[in-house]
């Protein structure tokens, strides 16, 4: 067991006092029970001497350094000095412990590779615990000790000692993710929660550790929850949570700074659920949008090493001639270097994966599958709901959905194919305003991806006067991946859209990208056309085309729902742009005209809320649910909602590529509207597209009907009459 040697100085002294006090009054057996403690802790301090037969080391573990001034001494010879008994203990306590502490300083801090890969192999599962407690109880020494003070309460202490202490030595040993391995391949059909469970169903060691250091990194951050929710809100009576509500700002500060913490899994985690207000607070999400894909970088010396392995070369100048000896970015996944080609002298980026990267977020899943039940069903008790395993089933599947993004960025070829895909497509449909970084096919890798350098400015931070122009240069791109072409960029966080010297949109990181199918493009253009018109009686049949609704709902559940109401609010408020800044003036505006215009903010909000609540009776009522007898409004709607709706896939993607693309835009002209600058590719989009699908949805968007003299007139629109 690890001690570092000042704690082990003062531990080791209180224990030899509290030995010499105990004996001088009798407690023979208590201080037997300390003097066990440190002939044990001297003993497991070299444990791996007990379990020869498992331990690869075990014959390095008995060598000795014996050749110039810093010859070490051997185990045995260490161990000679070692007390022997438990009468030694007691009879000269200042000695044994000068003697474990020698032992410690000069073995422990100085082998302490030997105990790293000790309790490696304990995590792995390569050790066996049974057999371990059996070496270490087959010492005769430790035999001894034990027969002479084999009661139930100090065995009790000797094993809350021992555990404590293997605890510690568990969280401080480094994660070994190259040699731990995962579960499954890289790739965006490789993830499997099947193959993960039955990977670490033998690893419960390592599964432990994670949740160990997760538990103590987020405690801080959690008690804080607690107390604002248990004791302010709760025990204080304040039914409507204020302090709770107050505290979300600073809370969500914290948790921006904990998803870095906790590593890129969190990172990536954190990221996706910037945009789903539907499952955090707006304080929260609005906070993690500032959360960048940027962690420490790992060692450049093992990284060019990676580069040695999958390039075949024993030499990197025999492929570049410049390479940058430190990183120029790092991300979760791997981190790039600035390097020039040999070959032909072009200056390229070169992305190298960080090791064992697949291992440790195939374990943060898996981690995240076996927490979820609990978190959701305290989440739903905190709100005053029941938690049905429906909830549990959505939450999962949730992610199960961020794992299969997450894994695909592992998969370095699929992000140059992805790469190559875009820069095609672009150029095919006379987009050059928008482009990738060119990959250099010829030292693309597993784990190495090389593409040109791309000199350029992050947009968001760019001074150029054509930013607007960019901004909707993006959005005609991203609306073409999503209607046109069927990949869609998953990652459009600022750091990956660029403003070339030249003045081009260029879109970096193709790792995780989603195929949008022909079916879901159409529904798409149909939803669009029919918000557009306001035709609202069909938008329950888009939402079942959308997945937004189950097939099975009927259009009358839907209709009765009030959805069309909101989105027709919604939609109009997002038509006049401004952002979220600008909307909430014009909600106010608007709750004012309708429920008083001398009403302070929470007269406003109390008003809204039990109209809401009418709104919500009204609607139960006209379902033939009888509301005096449902105890809780709000939960009954919500468990029906969650019948009648659901947030398919894509949309997180596109919501978050378009609330990216907004913010660029409104930190140019504070009343930039986004749903304005998709109105130039939709129009153009339907006129060029003879498919019956997309005449349907242009019939509707320009108000026409089926018959024949409109049919005449569509069709003289779109040959350009």
């Amino acid at each position: 067991v690890p001690f570092q040697a000042e704690e082990t100085t003062s531990t080791m002294a209180r224990s030899t006092a509290a030995t010499r006090n105990s004996h001088r009054s009798g407690g023979v057996k208590s201080a037997a029970a300390l003097a066990c403690c440190i002939l044990l802790a001297s003993r497991t301090g070299t444990i791996y001497a007990f379990v020869p037969s498992q331990l690869s080391i075990a014959s390095a573990s008995t060598r000795s350094s014996t050749n110039g001034p810093y010859a070490r001494p051997s185990i045995q010879q260490q161990h000679s000095a070692l007390p022997d008994s438990l009468s030694d203990v007691l009879s000269n306590p200042e000695a044994s412990l000068s003697s474990i502490q020698s032992m410690i300083s000069s073995e422990l801090l100085q082998s302490s590779d030997k105990f790293t890969h000790f309790v490696s192999s304990l995590t792995s599962g390569e050790i066996s615990p049974a057999a371990l407690l059996s070496s270490i109880t087959s010492d005769p020494v430790v035999s001894d000790m034990l027969s002479q003070i084999a009661t139930p309460w100090h065995l009790l202490s000797i094993g809350l000692f021992t555990m404590g202490a293997a605890v510690v030595a568990l969280l401080v040993q480094p994660d070994d993710y190259v040699g731990v391995g995962a579960p499954y391949e890289p790739g965006t059909t490789t993830y499997s929660p099947a193959a993960s469970e039955e990977f670490y169903a033998s690893r419960p060691a390592l599964v432990a550790k994670r949740i160990l250091k997760l538990a103590g990194l987020t405690s801080a951050f959690n008690s804080g929850l607690i107390f604002d929710w248990l004791v302010l809100g709760k025990l204080l009576k304040d039914e409507e949570y204020k302090a709770l509500r107050r505290a979300e700002p600073r809370r969500a500060k914290e948790a921006l700074g904990l998803c870095t913490k906790l590593g890129p899994t969190f990172i990536k985690l954190g990221q996706a659920l910037s945009i789903r207000t539907d499952i955090i607070p707006e304080a929260y999400a609005l906070e993690l949008r500032l959360l960048q894909d940027a962690v420490p970088p790992f060692d450049s010396a093992t990284a060019y090493d990676v580069l040695r392995k999958e390039l075949g070369v024993s030499d990197l100048n025999e492929i570049f001639s410049e390479l940058s000896k430190e990183p120029v970015a790092s991300a979760s996944i791997g981190q790039v270097y600035k390097g020039r080609l040999r070959s032909n002298g072009k200056e390229v980026a070169v992305k190298v994966q960080r090791p064992g990267i697949l291992s440790e977020i195939a374990l943060d899943l898996h981690v995240l599958r076996v927490l979820t039940p609990i978190q959701t069903t305290l989440q739903n008790a905190a709100n005053g709901i029941k938690t049905s395993q429906e909830d549990i089933d959505t939450a999962i599947a949730l992610v199960d959905e961020w794992g299969r993004g997450f894994v695909a960025e592992t998969d370095y070829r699929l992000e140059a194919e992805n790469t190559v895909t875009f820069e095609k497509a672009m150029r095919e449909r006379g987009l050059d305003a928008v482009c990738a970084p060119p990959v250099v096919e010829e030292y693309t890798r597993d784990k190495v991806l090389v593409t040109e350098w791309v000199d350029g400015t992050r947009l968001d931070s760019s001074q150029s006067p054509d930013v607007p122009r960019l901004c909707g240069v993006a959005i005609n791109a991203y609306l073409t991946m999503l209607l046109d072409t069927g990949c869609l960029h998953c990652d459009p966080h600022p750091g990956n859209l660029l403003r070339t010297t030249d003045g081009k949109l260029c879109i970096l990181d193709w790792g995780m990208t989603l195929a949008v199918p022909n079916d879901l493009q159409y529904a798409l253009l149909e939803f669009i056309a029919h918000i557009n018109t306001e035709d609202y009686e069909a938008l329950p049949q888009d939402f079942i085309n959308l997945g937004f609704s189950p097939p099975d709902v009927s259009l009358e559940r839907l209709q009765n729902s009030g959805i069309t109401e909101g989105l027709s609010f919604a939609f109009r408020q997002l038509s006049q742009g401004g952002g979220p800044s600008k909307m909430r003036e014009r909600v106010k505006a608007e709750f004012q005209e309708r429920y008083g215009e001398n009403l302070s903010d929470e007269e406003l909000r109390l008003a809204a809320r039990e109209d809401m609540m009418q709104r919500m009776e009204a609607q139960l009522e006209a379902e033939g649910v009888d509301v005096k007898g449902v105890t809780n409004v709000m939960e009954e709607m919500s468990r029906r909602n969650r019948e009648l709706f659901a947030l398919p896939p894509y949309v997180l993607y596109v919501a978050r590529a378009f609330s990216t693309l907004e913010g660029i835009g409104l930190s140019v002209d504070e009343n930039y509207a986004i749903v304005q600058e998709c109105y130039p590719y939709l129009a153009r989009r339907l006129f060029t597209d003879r498919s019956p699908r997309a005449k349907k949805a242009l019939r509707a968007m320009l108000g026409l009907t089926e018959d024949a003299s409109d049919e005449t007139a569509l069709a003289a629109i779109q040959a350009g009459a």
